[in-house]
């Protein structure tokens, strides 16, 4: 078409109604922004994965399931992810106030919830702590053992996430609480165990274990000077292998002996006497190390913590693996609500964990015992499932045992048997005291598993088989790994908080009103009728909620939040004093980098090497080509030159 004007009209001089073009295929629409489009019930679709902190790229698979298949889907997920964007801009600046608000609802629903922050002058969040009503339950009856680590990159803020984690009776993790820190200085981790502790009501656990931080080791001995506290026995081994990595490969045997020493020393005098003439033996006096680890050994080496309750731990990787759990659904470029909103997931999927183990405990039974003695029958009568099979590995091992009495009655020694496929590195003779009198037995092994564990060891199930001891004593079988309805001390049940009858009523309101979404959404004259006849309900139930009374409070009081909020300042009216900044946020160019995992120097010497290998091969690659077209344009110029000639 070609128009020109005239006298300030505009004419068509021309017209060719026919293409000079192919049409552009109709399955490319959604590169047109013209053609890219979301309906508002796929936005509220989106806002709702959103809330639930679902991956963009399945919500991409959702709607185009819904669409009827990806070619029918107008938007790329370019398009999503920025309207996520948009979505979370919304709340940019008002993040802490909604977490505060948050929190205000869930205490009003669950008197036992616990929050407290930490501001600074400027009413800027700096630490904040908070814990379920759940946790507190757990601390009670599993608050003996604590894990404690803290982790990056799960906010927008880069604040560091702190949880405690401990072992459930079914040897499952639970969280004790949370807390966003600004930094990990000895105040900070001061001000949080001393508030996780105000939250549990002062109770302070038996033992701690963390990582090496120096500030962490200081504040728990000022604020727990009681608590016994161990470091991550993981971590050191890892790193000592990663700096002595051509020390082990220089020295055969010297793996598997230093393995033994440290994990299967019996006493402080045998692991001290055998680090010795291991040093000495392979020549390594000036290792640095190896003399670190000596000087620090009380700090981490099992032998030392034998009579600590630890159960079935040696290192913090219940608190690691928490902390993978979280951010396998947040990031760096999530708020503090979000985040907030994940912890009530993954505290209501460890309940569900528990209360169905607490089910398969009660009514599964393994179909044979192993050897079919009276007290392994008690024990599985007793014991929680997963705290069984636990027991089942010591009892199989008394099959690889042997044993002396040394008094009879009294004094026994036990040790592996020398027929064994697998040998261990050296073989140990463990002494056990006992009292068989009939209705006092009494047992105790020089290995302390009961006291680390809370479980009989080997050593002890092979003197009860070999003097056909029947049952286990009470005593030795704790309430804590016990069936809840096997415990020796009873609870009383507890009573029905607001938000039990609350989850109750939604859970009743949420099947009705999902059979009729599912009706309504059959027809668009009823989807319109039901969206106008729920505004209509919205409105008569915000009357009916309504505070009675202009002067009516709210459920919770202002001096209880004063209670749970530190360096707030004075202001003149209730509503600015609910409004708290967030906190500080570093901004960098271009997207907030991906979690980096922490990698051993071995493995970085791996990669180093790999990658020097590989840029030699591309070298000589390069200079195989350059050298191959040299060579034809000097056999291609020869040519010309002869031609000429």
């Amino acid at each position: 078409m070609v128009i020109k004007e005239d006298a300030n009209i505009w004419k068509i001089i021309r017209l060719d109604l026919d293409h000079n073009h192919e049409l552009y295929p109709g399955q490319s629409n959604q590169q047109f922004s013209g053609h890219k489009y979301m309906t508002d019930m796929e936005k509220s679709l989106i806002r709702t994965l959103n809330d639930n902190n679902i991956a963009t790229r399945q919500m991409i698979s959702i709607i185009s399931y819904l669409r009827g298949g990806p070619t029918a889907l107008p938007v790329k997920k370019k398009d999503i992810s920025n309207f996520r964007t948009k979505i979370n801009r919304e709340i940019k600046g008002t993040d802490m106030t909604k977490v505060l608000d948050n929190f205000r609802k869930k205490k009003s629903e669950d008197p036992t919830f616990f929050y407290k922050f930490e501001l600074d002058d400027e009413n800027r969040m700096k630490n904040i702590f908070w814990r379920d009503g759940s946790s507190l339950k757990y601390y009670a009856d599993f608050g003996d053992c604590v894990s404690f680590d803290t982790t990056y990159m799960t906010n927008r803020y880069r604040l560091p996430f702190a949880p405690f984690v401990g072992i459930t009776g079914h040897a499952q993790t639970c969280i004790f609480g949370c807390a966003f820190l600004k930094d990990e200085t000895i105040a900070t981790f001061k001000w949080l165990f001393e508030t996780f502790l105000e939250s549990m009501g002062g109770k302070h656990p038996q033992t701690i274990i963390t990582d090496q931080d120096k500030a962490m080791k200081t504040a728990i001995e000022e604020v727990m000077p009681n608590t016994r506290h161990r470091n991550c026995l993981f971590h050191i081994k890892t790193k000592c292998y990663s700096k002595n990595i051509k020390v082990f490969a220089a020295n055969d045997g010297l793996y598997e002996e230093f393995e033994d020493i440290v994990n299967n020393s019996v006493t402080e005098e045998e692991f001290e006497n055998l680090w010795r003439e291991m040093i000495r033996e392979r020549g390594l006096e000036n290792n640095k190390y190896l003399t670190k680890m000596w000087e620090t050994r009380k700090r981490f080496i099992p032998v030392y913590y034998k009579n600590d309750f630890f159960p079935f731990i040696q290192s913090t990787s219940r608190s690691e693996a928490t902390n993978a759990r979280f951010k396998q659904n947040v990031g760096p470029t999530y708020s503090i609500n979000s985040f907030v909103a994940e912890y009530d997931r993954i505290v209501d999927s460890i309940e569900r964990a528990e209360n169905l183990e607490d089910h398969y405990s009660n009514q599964k039974r393994p179909k044979e015992l192993l050897y079919g003695y009276t007290f392994e029958k008690q024990a599985q009568e007793l014991y929680n499932r997963n705290i069984y099979k636990k027991f089942q590995i010591q009892l199989q091992a008394t099959s690889t045992l042997t044993y002396k009495e040394i008094e009879e009655g009294k004094q026994f020694e036990v040790w592996q048997r020398s027929n064994q496929v697998y040998k261990a590195q050296r073989i140990r003779r463990y002494i056990v005291l006992t009292n068989l009198t009939q209705g006092n037995e009494d047992f105790s092994c020089i290995c302390a598993k009961f006291s680390k564990d809370g479980i009989l060891c080997s050593h002890i199930l092979k003197i009860m088989i070999e003097k056909e001891i029947s049952a286990i004593p009470d005593k030795y079988i704790i309430d804590r790994w016990r069936k809840k309805d096997m415990r020796l001390i009873r609870k009383r049940v507890e009573e029905t908080t607001i938000a039990t009858n609350s989850l109750l009523r939604f859970n009743v309101l949420s099947r009705k009103s999902a059979a009729m979404n599912s009706k309504a959404a059959k027809t668009e004259e009823a989807t319109d009728y039901l969206v106008a006849e729920m505004e209509r309900i919205n409105l008569h139930l915000d009357k009916l909620l309504a505070p009675k009374s202009i002067g009516e409070t709210q459920s919770e009081p202002i001096a209880d939040e004063q209670v749970q909020t530190q360096g707030l300042k004075a202001y003149e009216d209730n509503y600015t004093q609910n409004q708290l900044e967030d906190p500080e946020r570093i901004q960098n160019k271009g997207r907030p980098e991906k979690p980096k995992r922490m990698k051993a120097v071995i493995e970085e010497a791996k990669e180093k090497a790999k990658k020097k290998e590989n840029k030699k091969k591309k070298k000589q690659t390069t200079n195989e080509n350059s050298g191959t077209i040299y060579n034809s344009n000097s056999i291609s110029l020869l040519t010309y030159c002869n031609l000429n000639i």
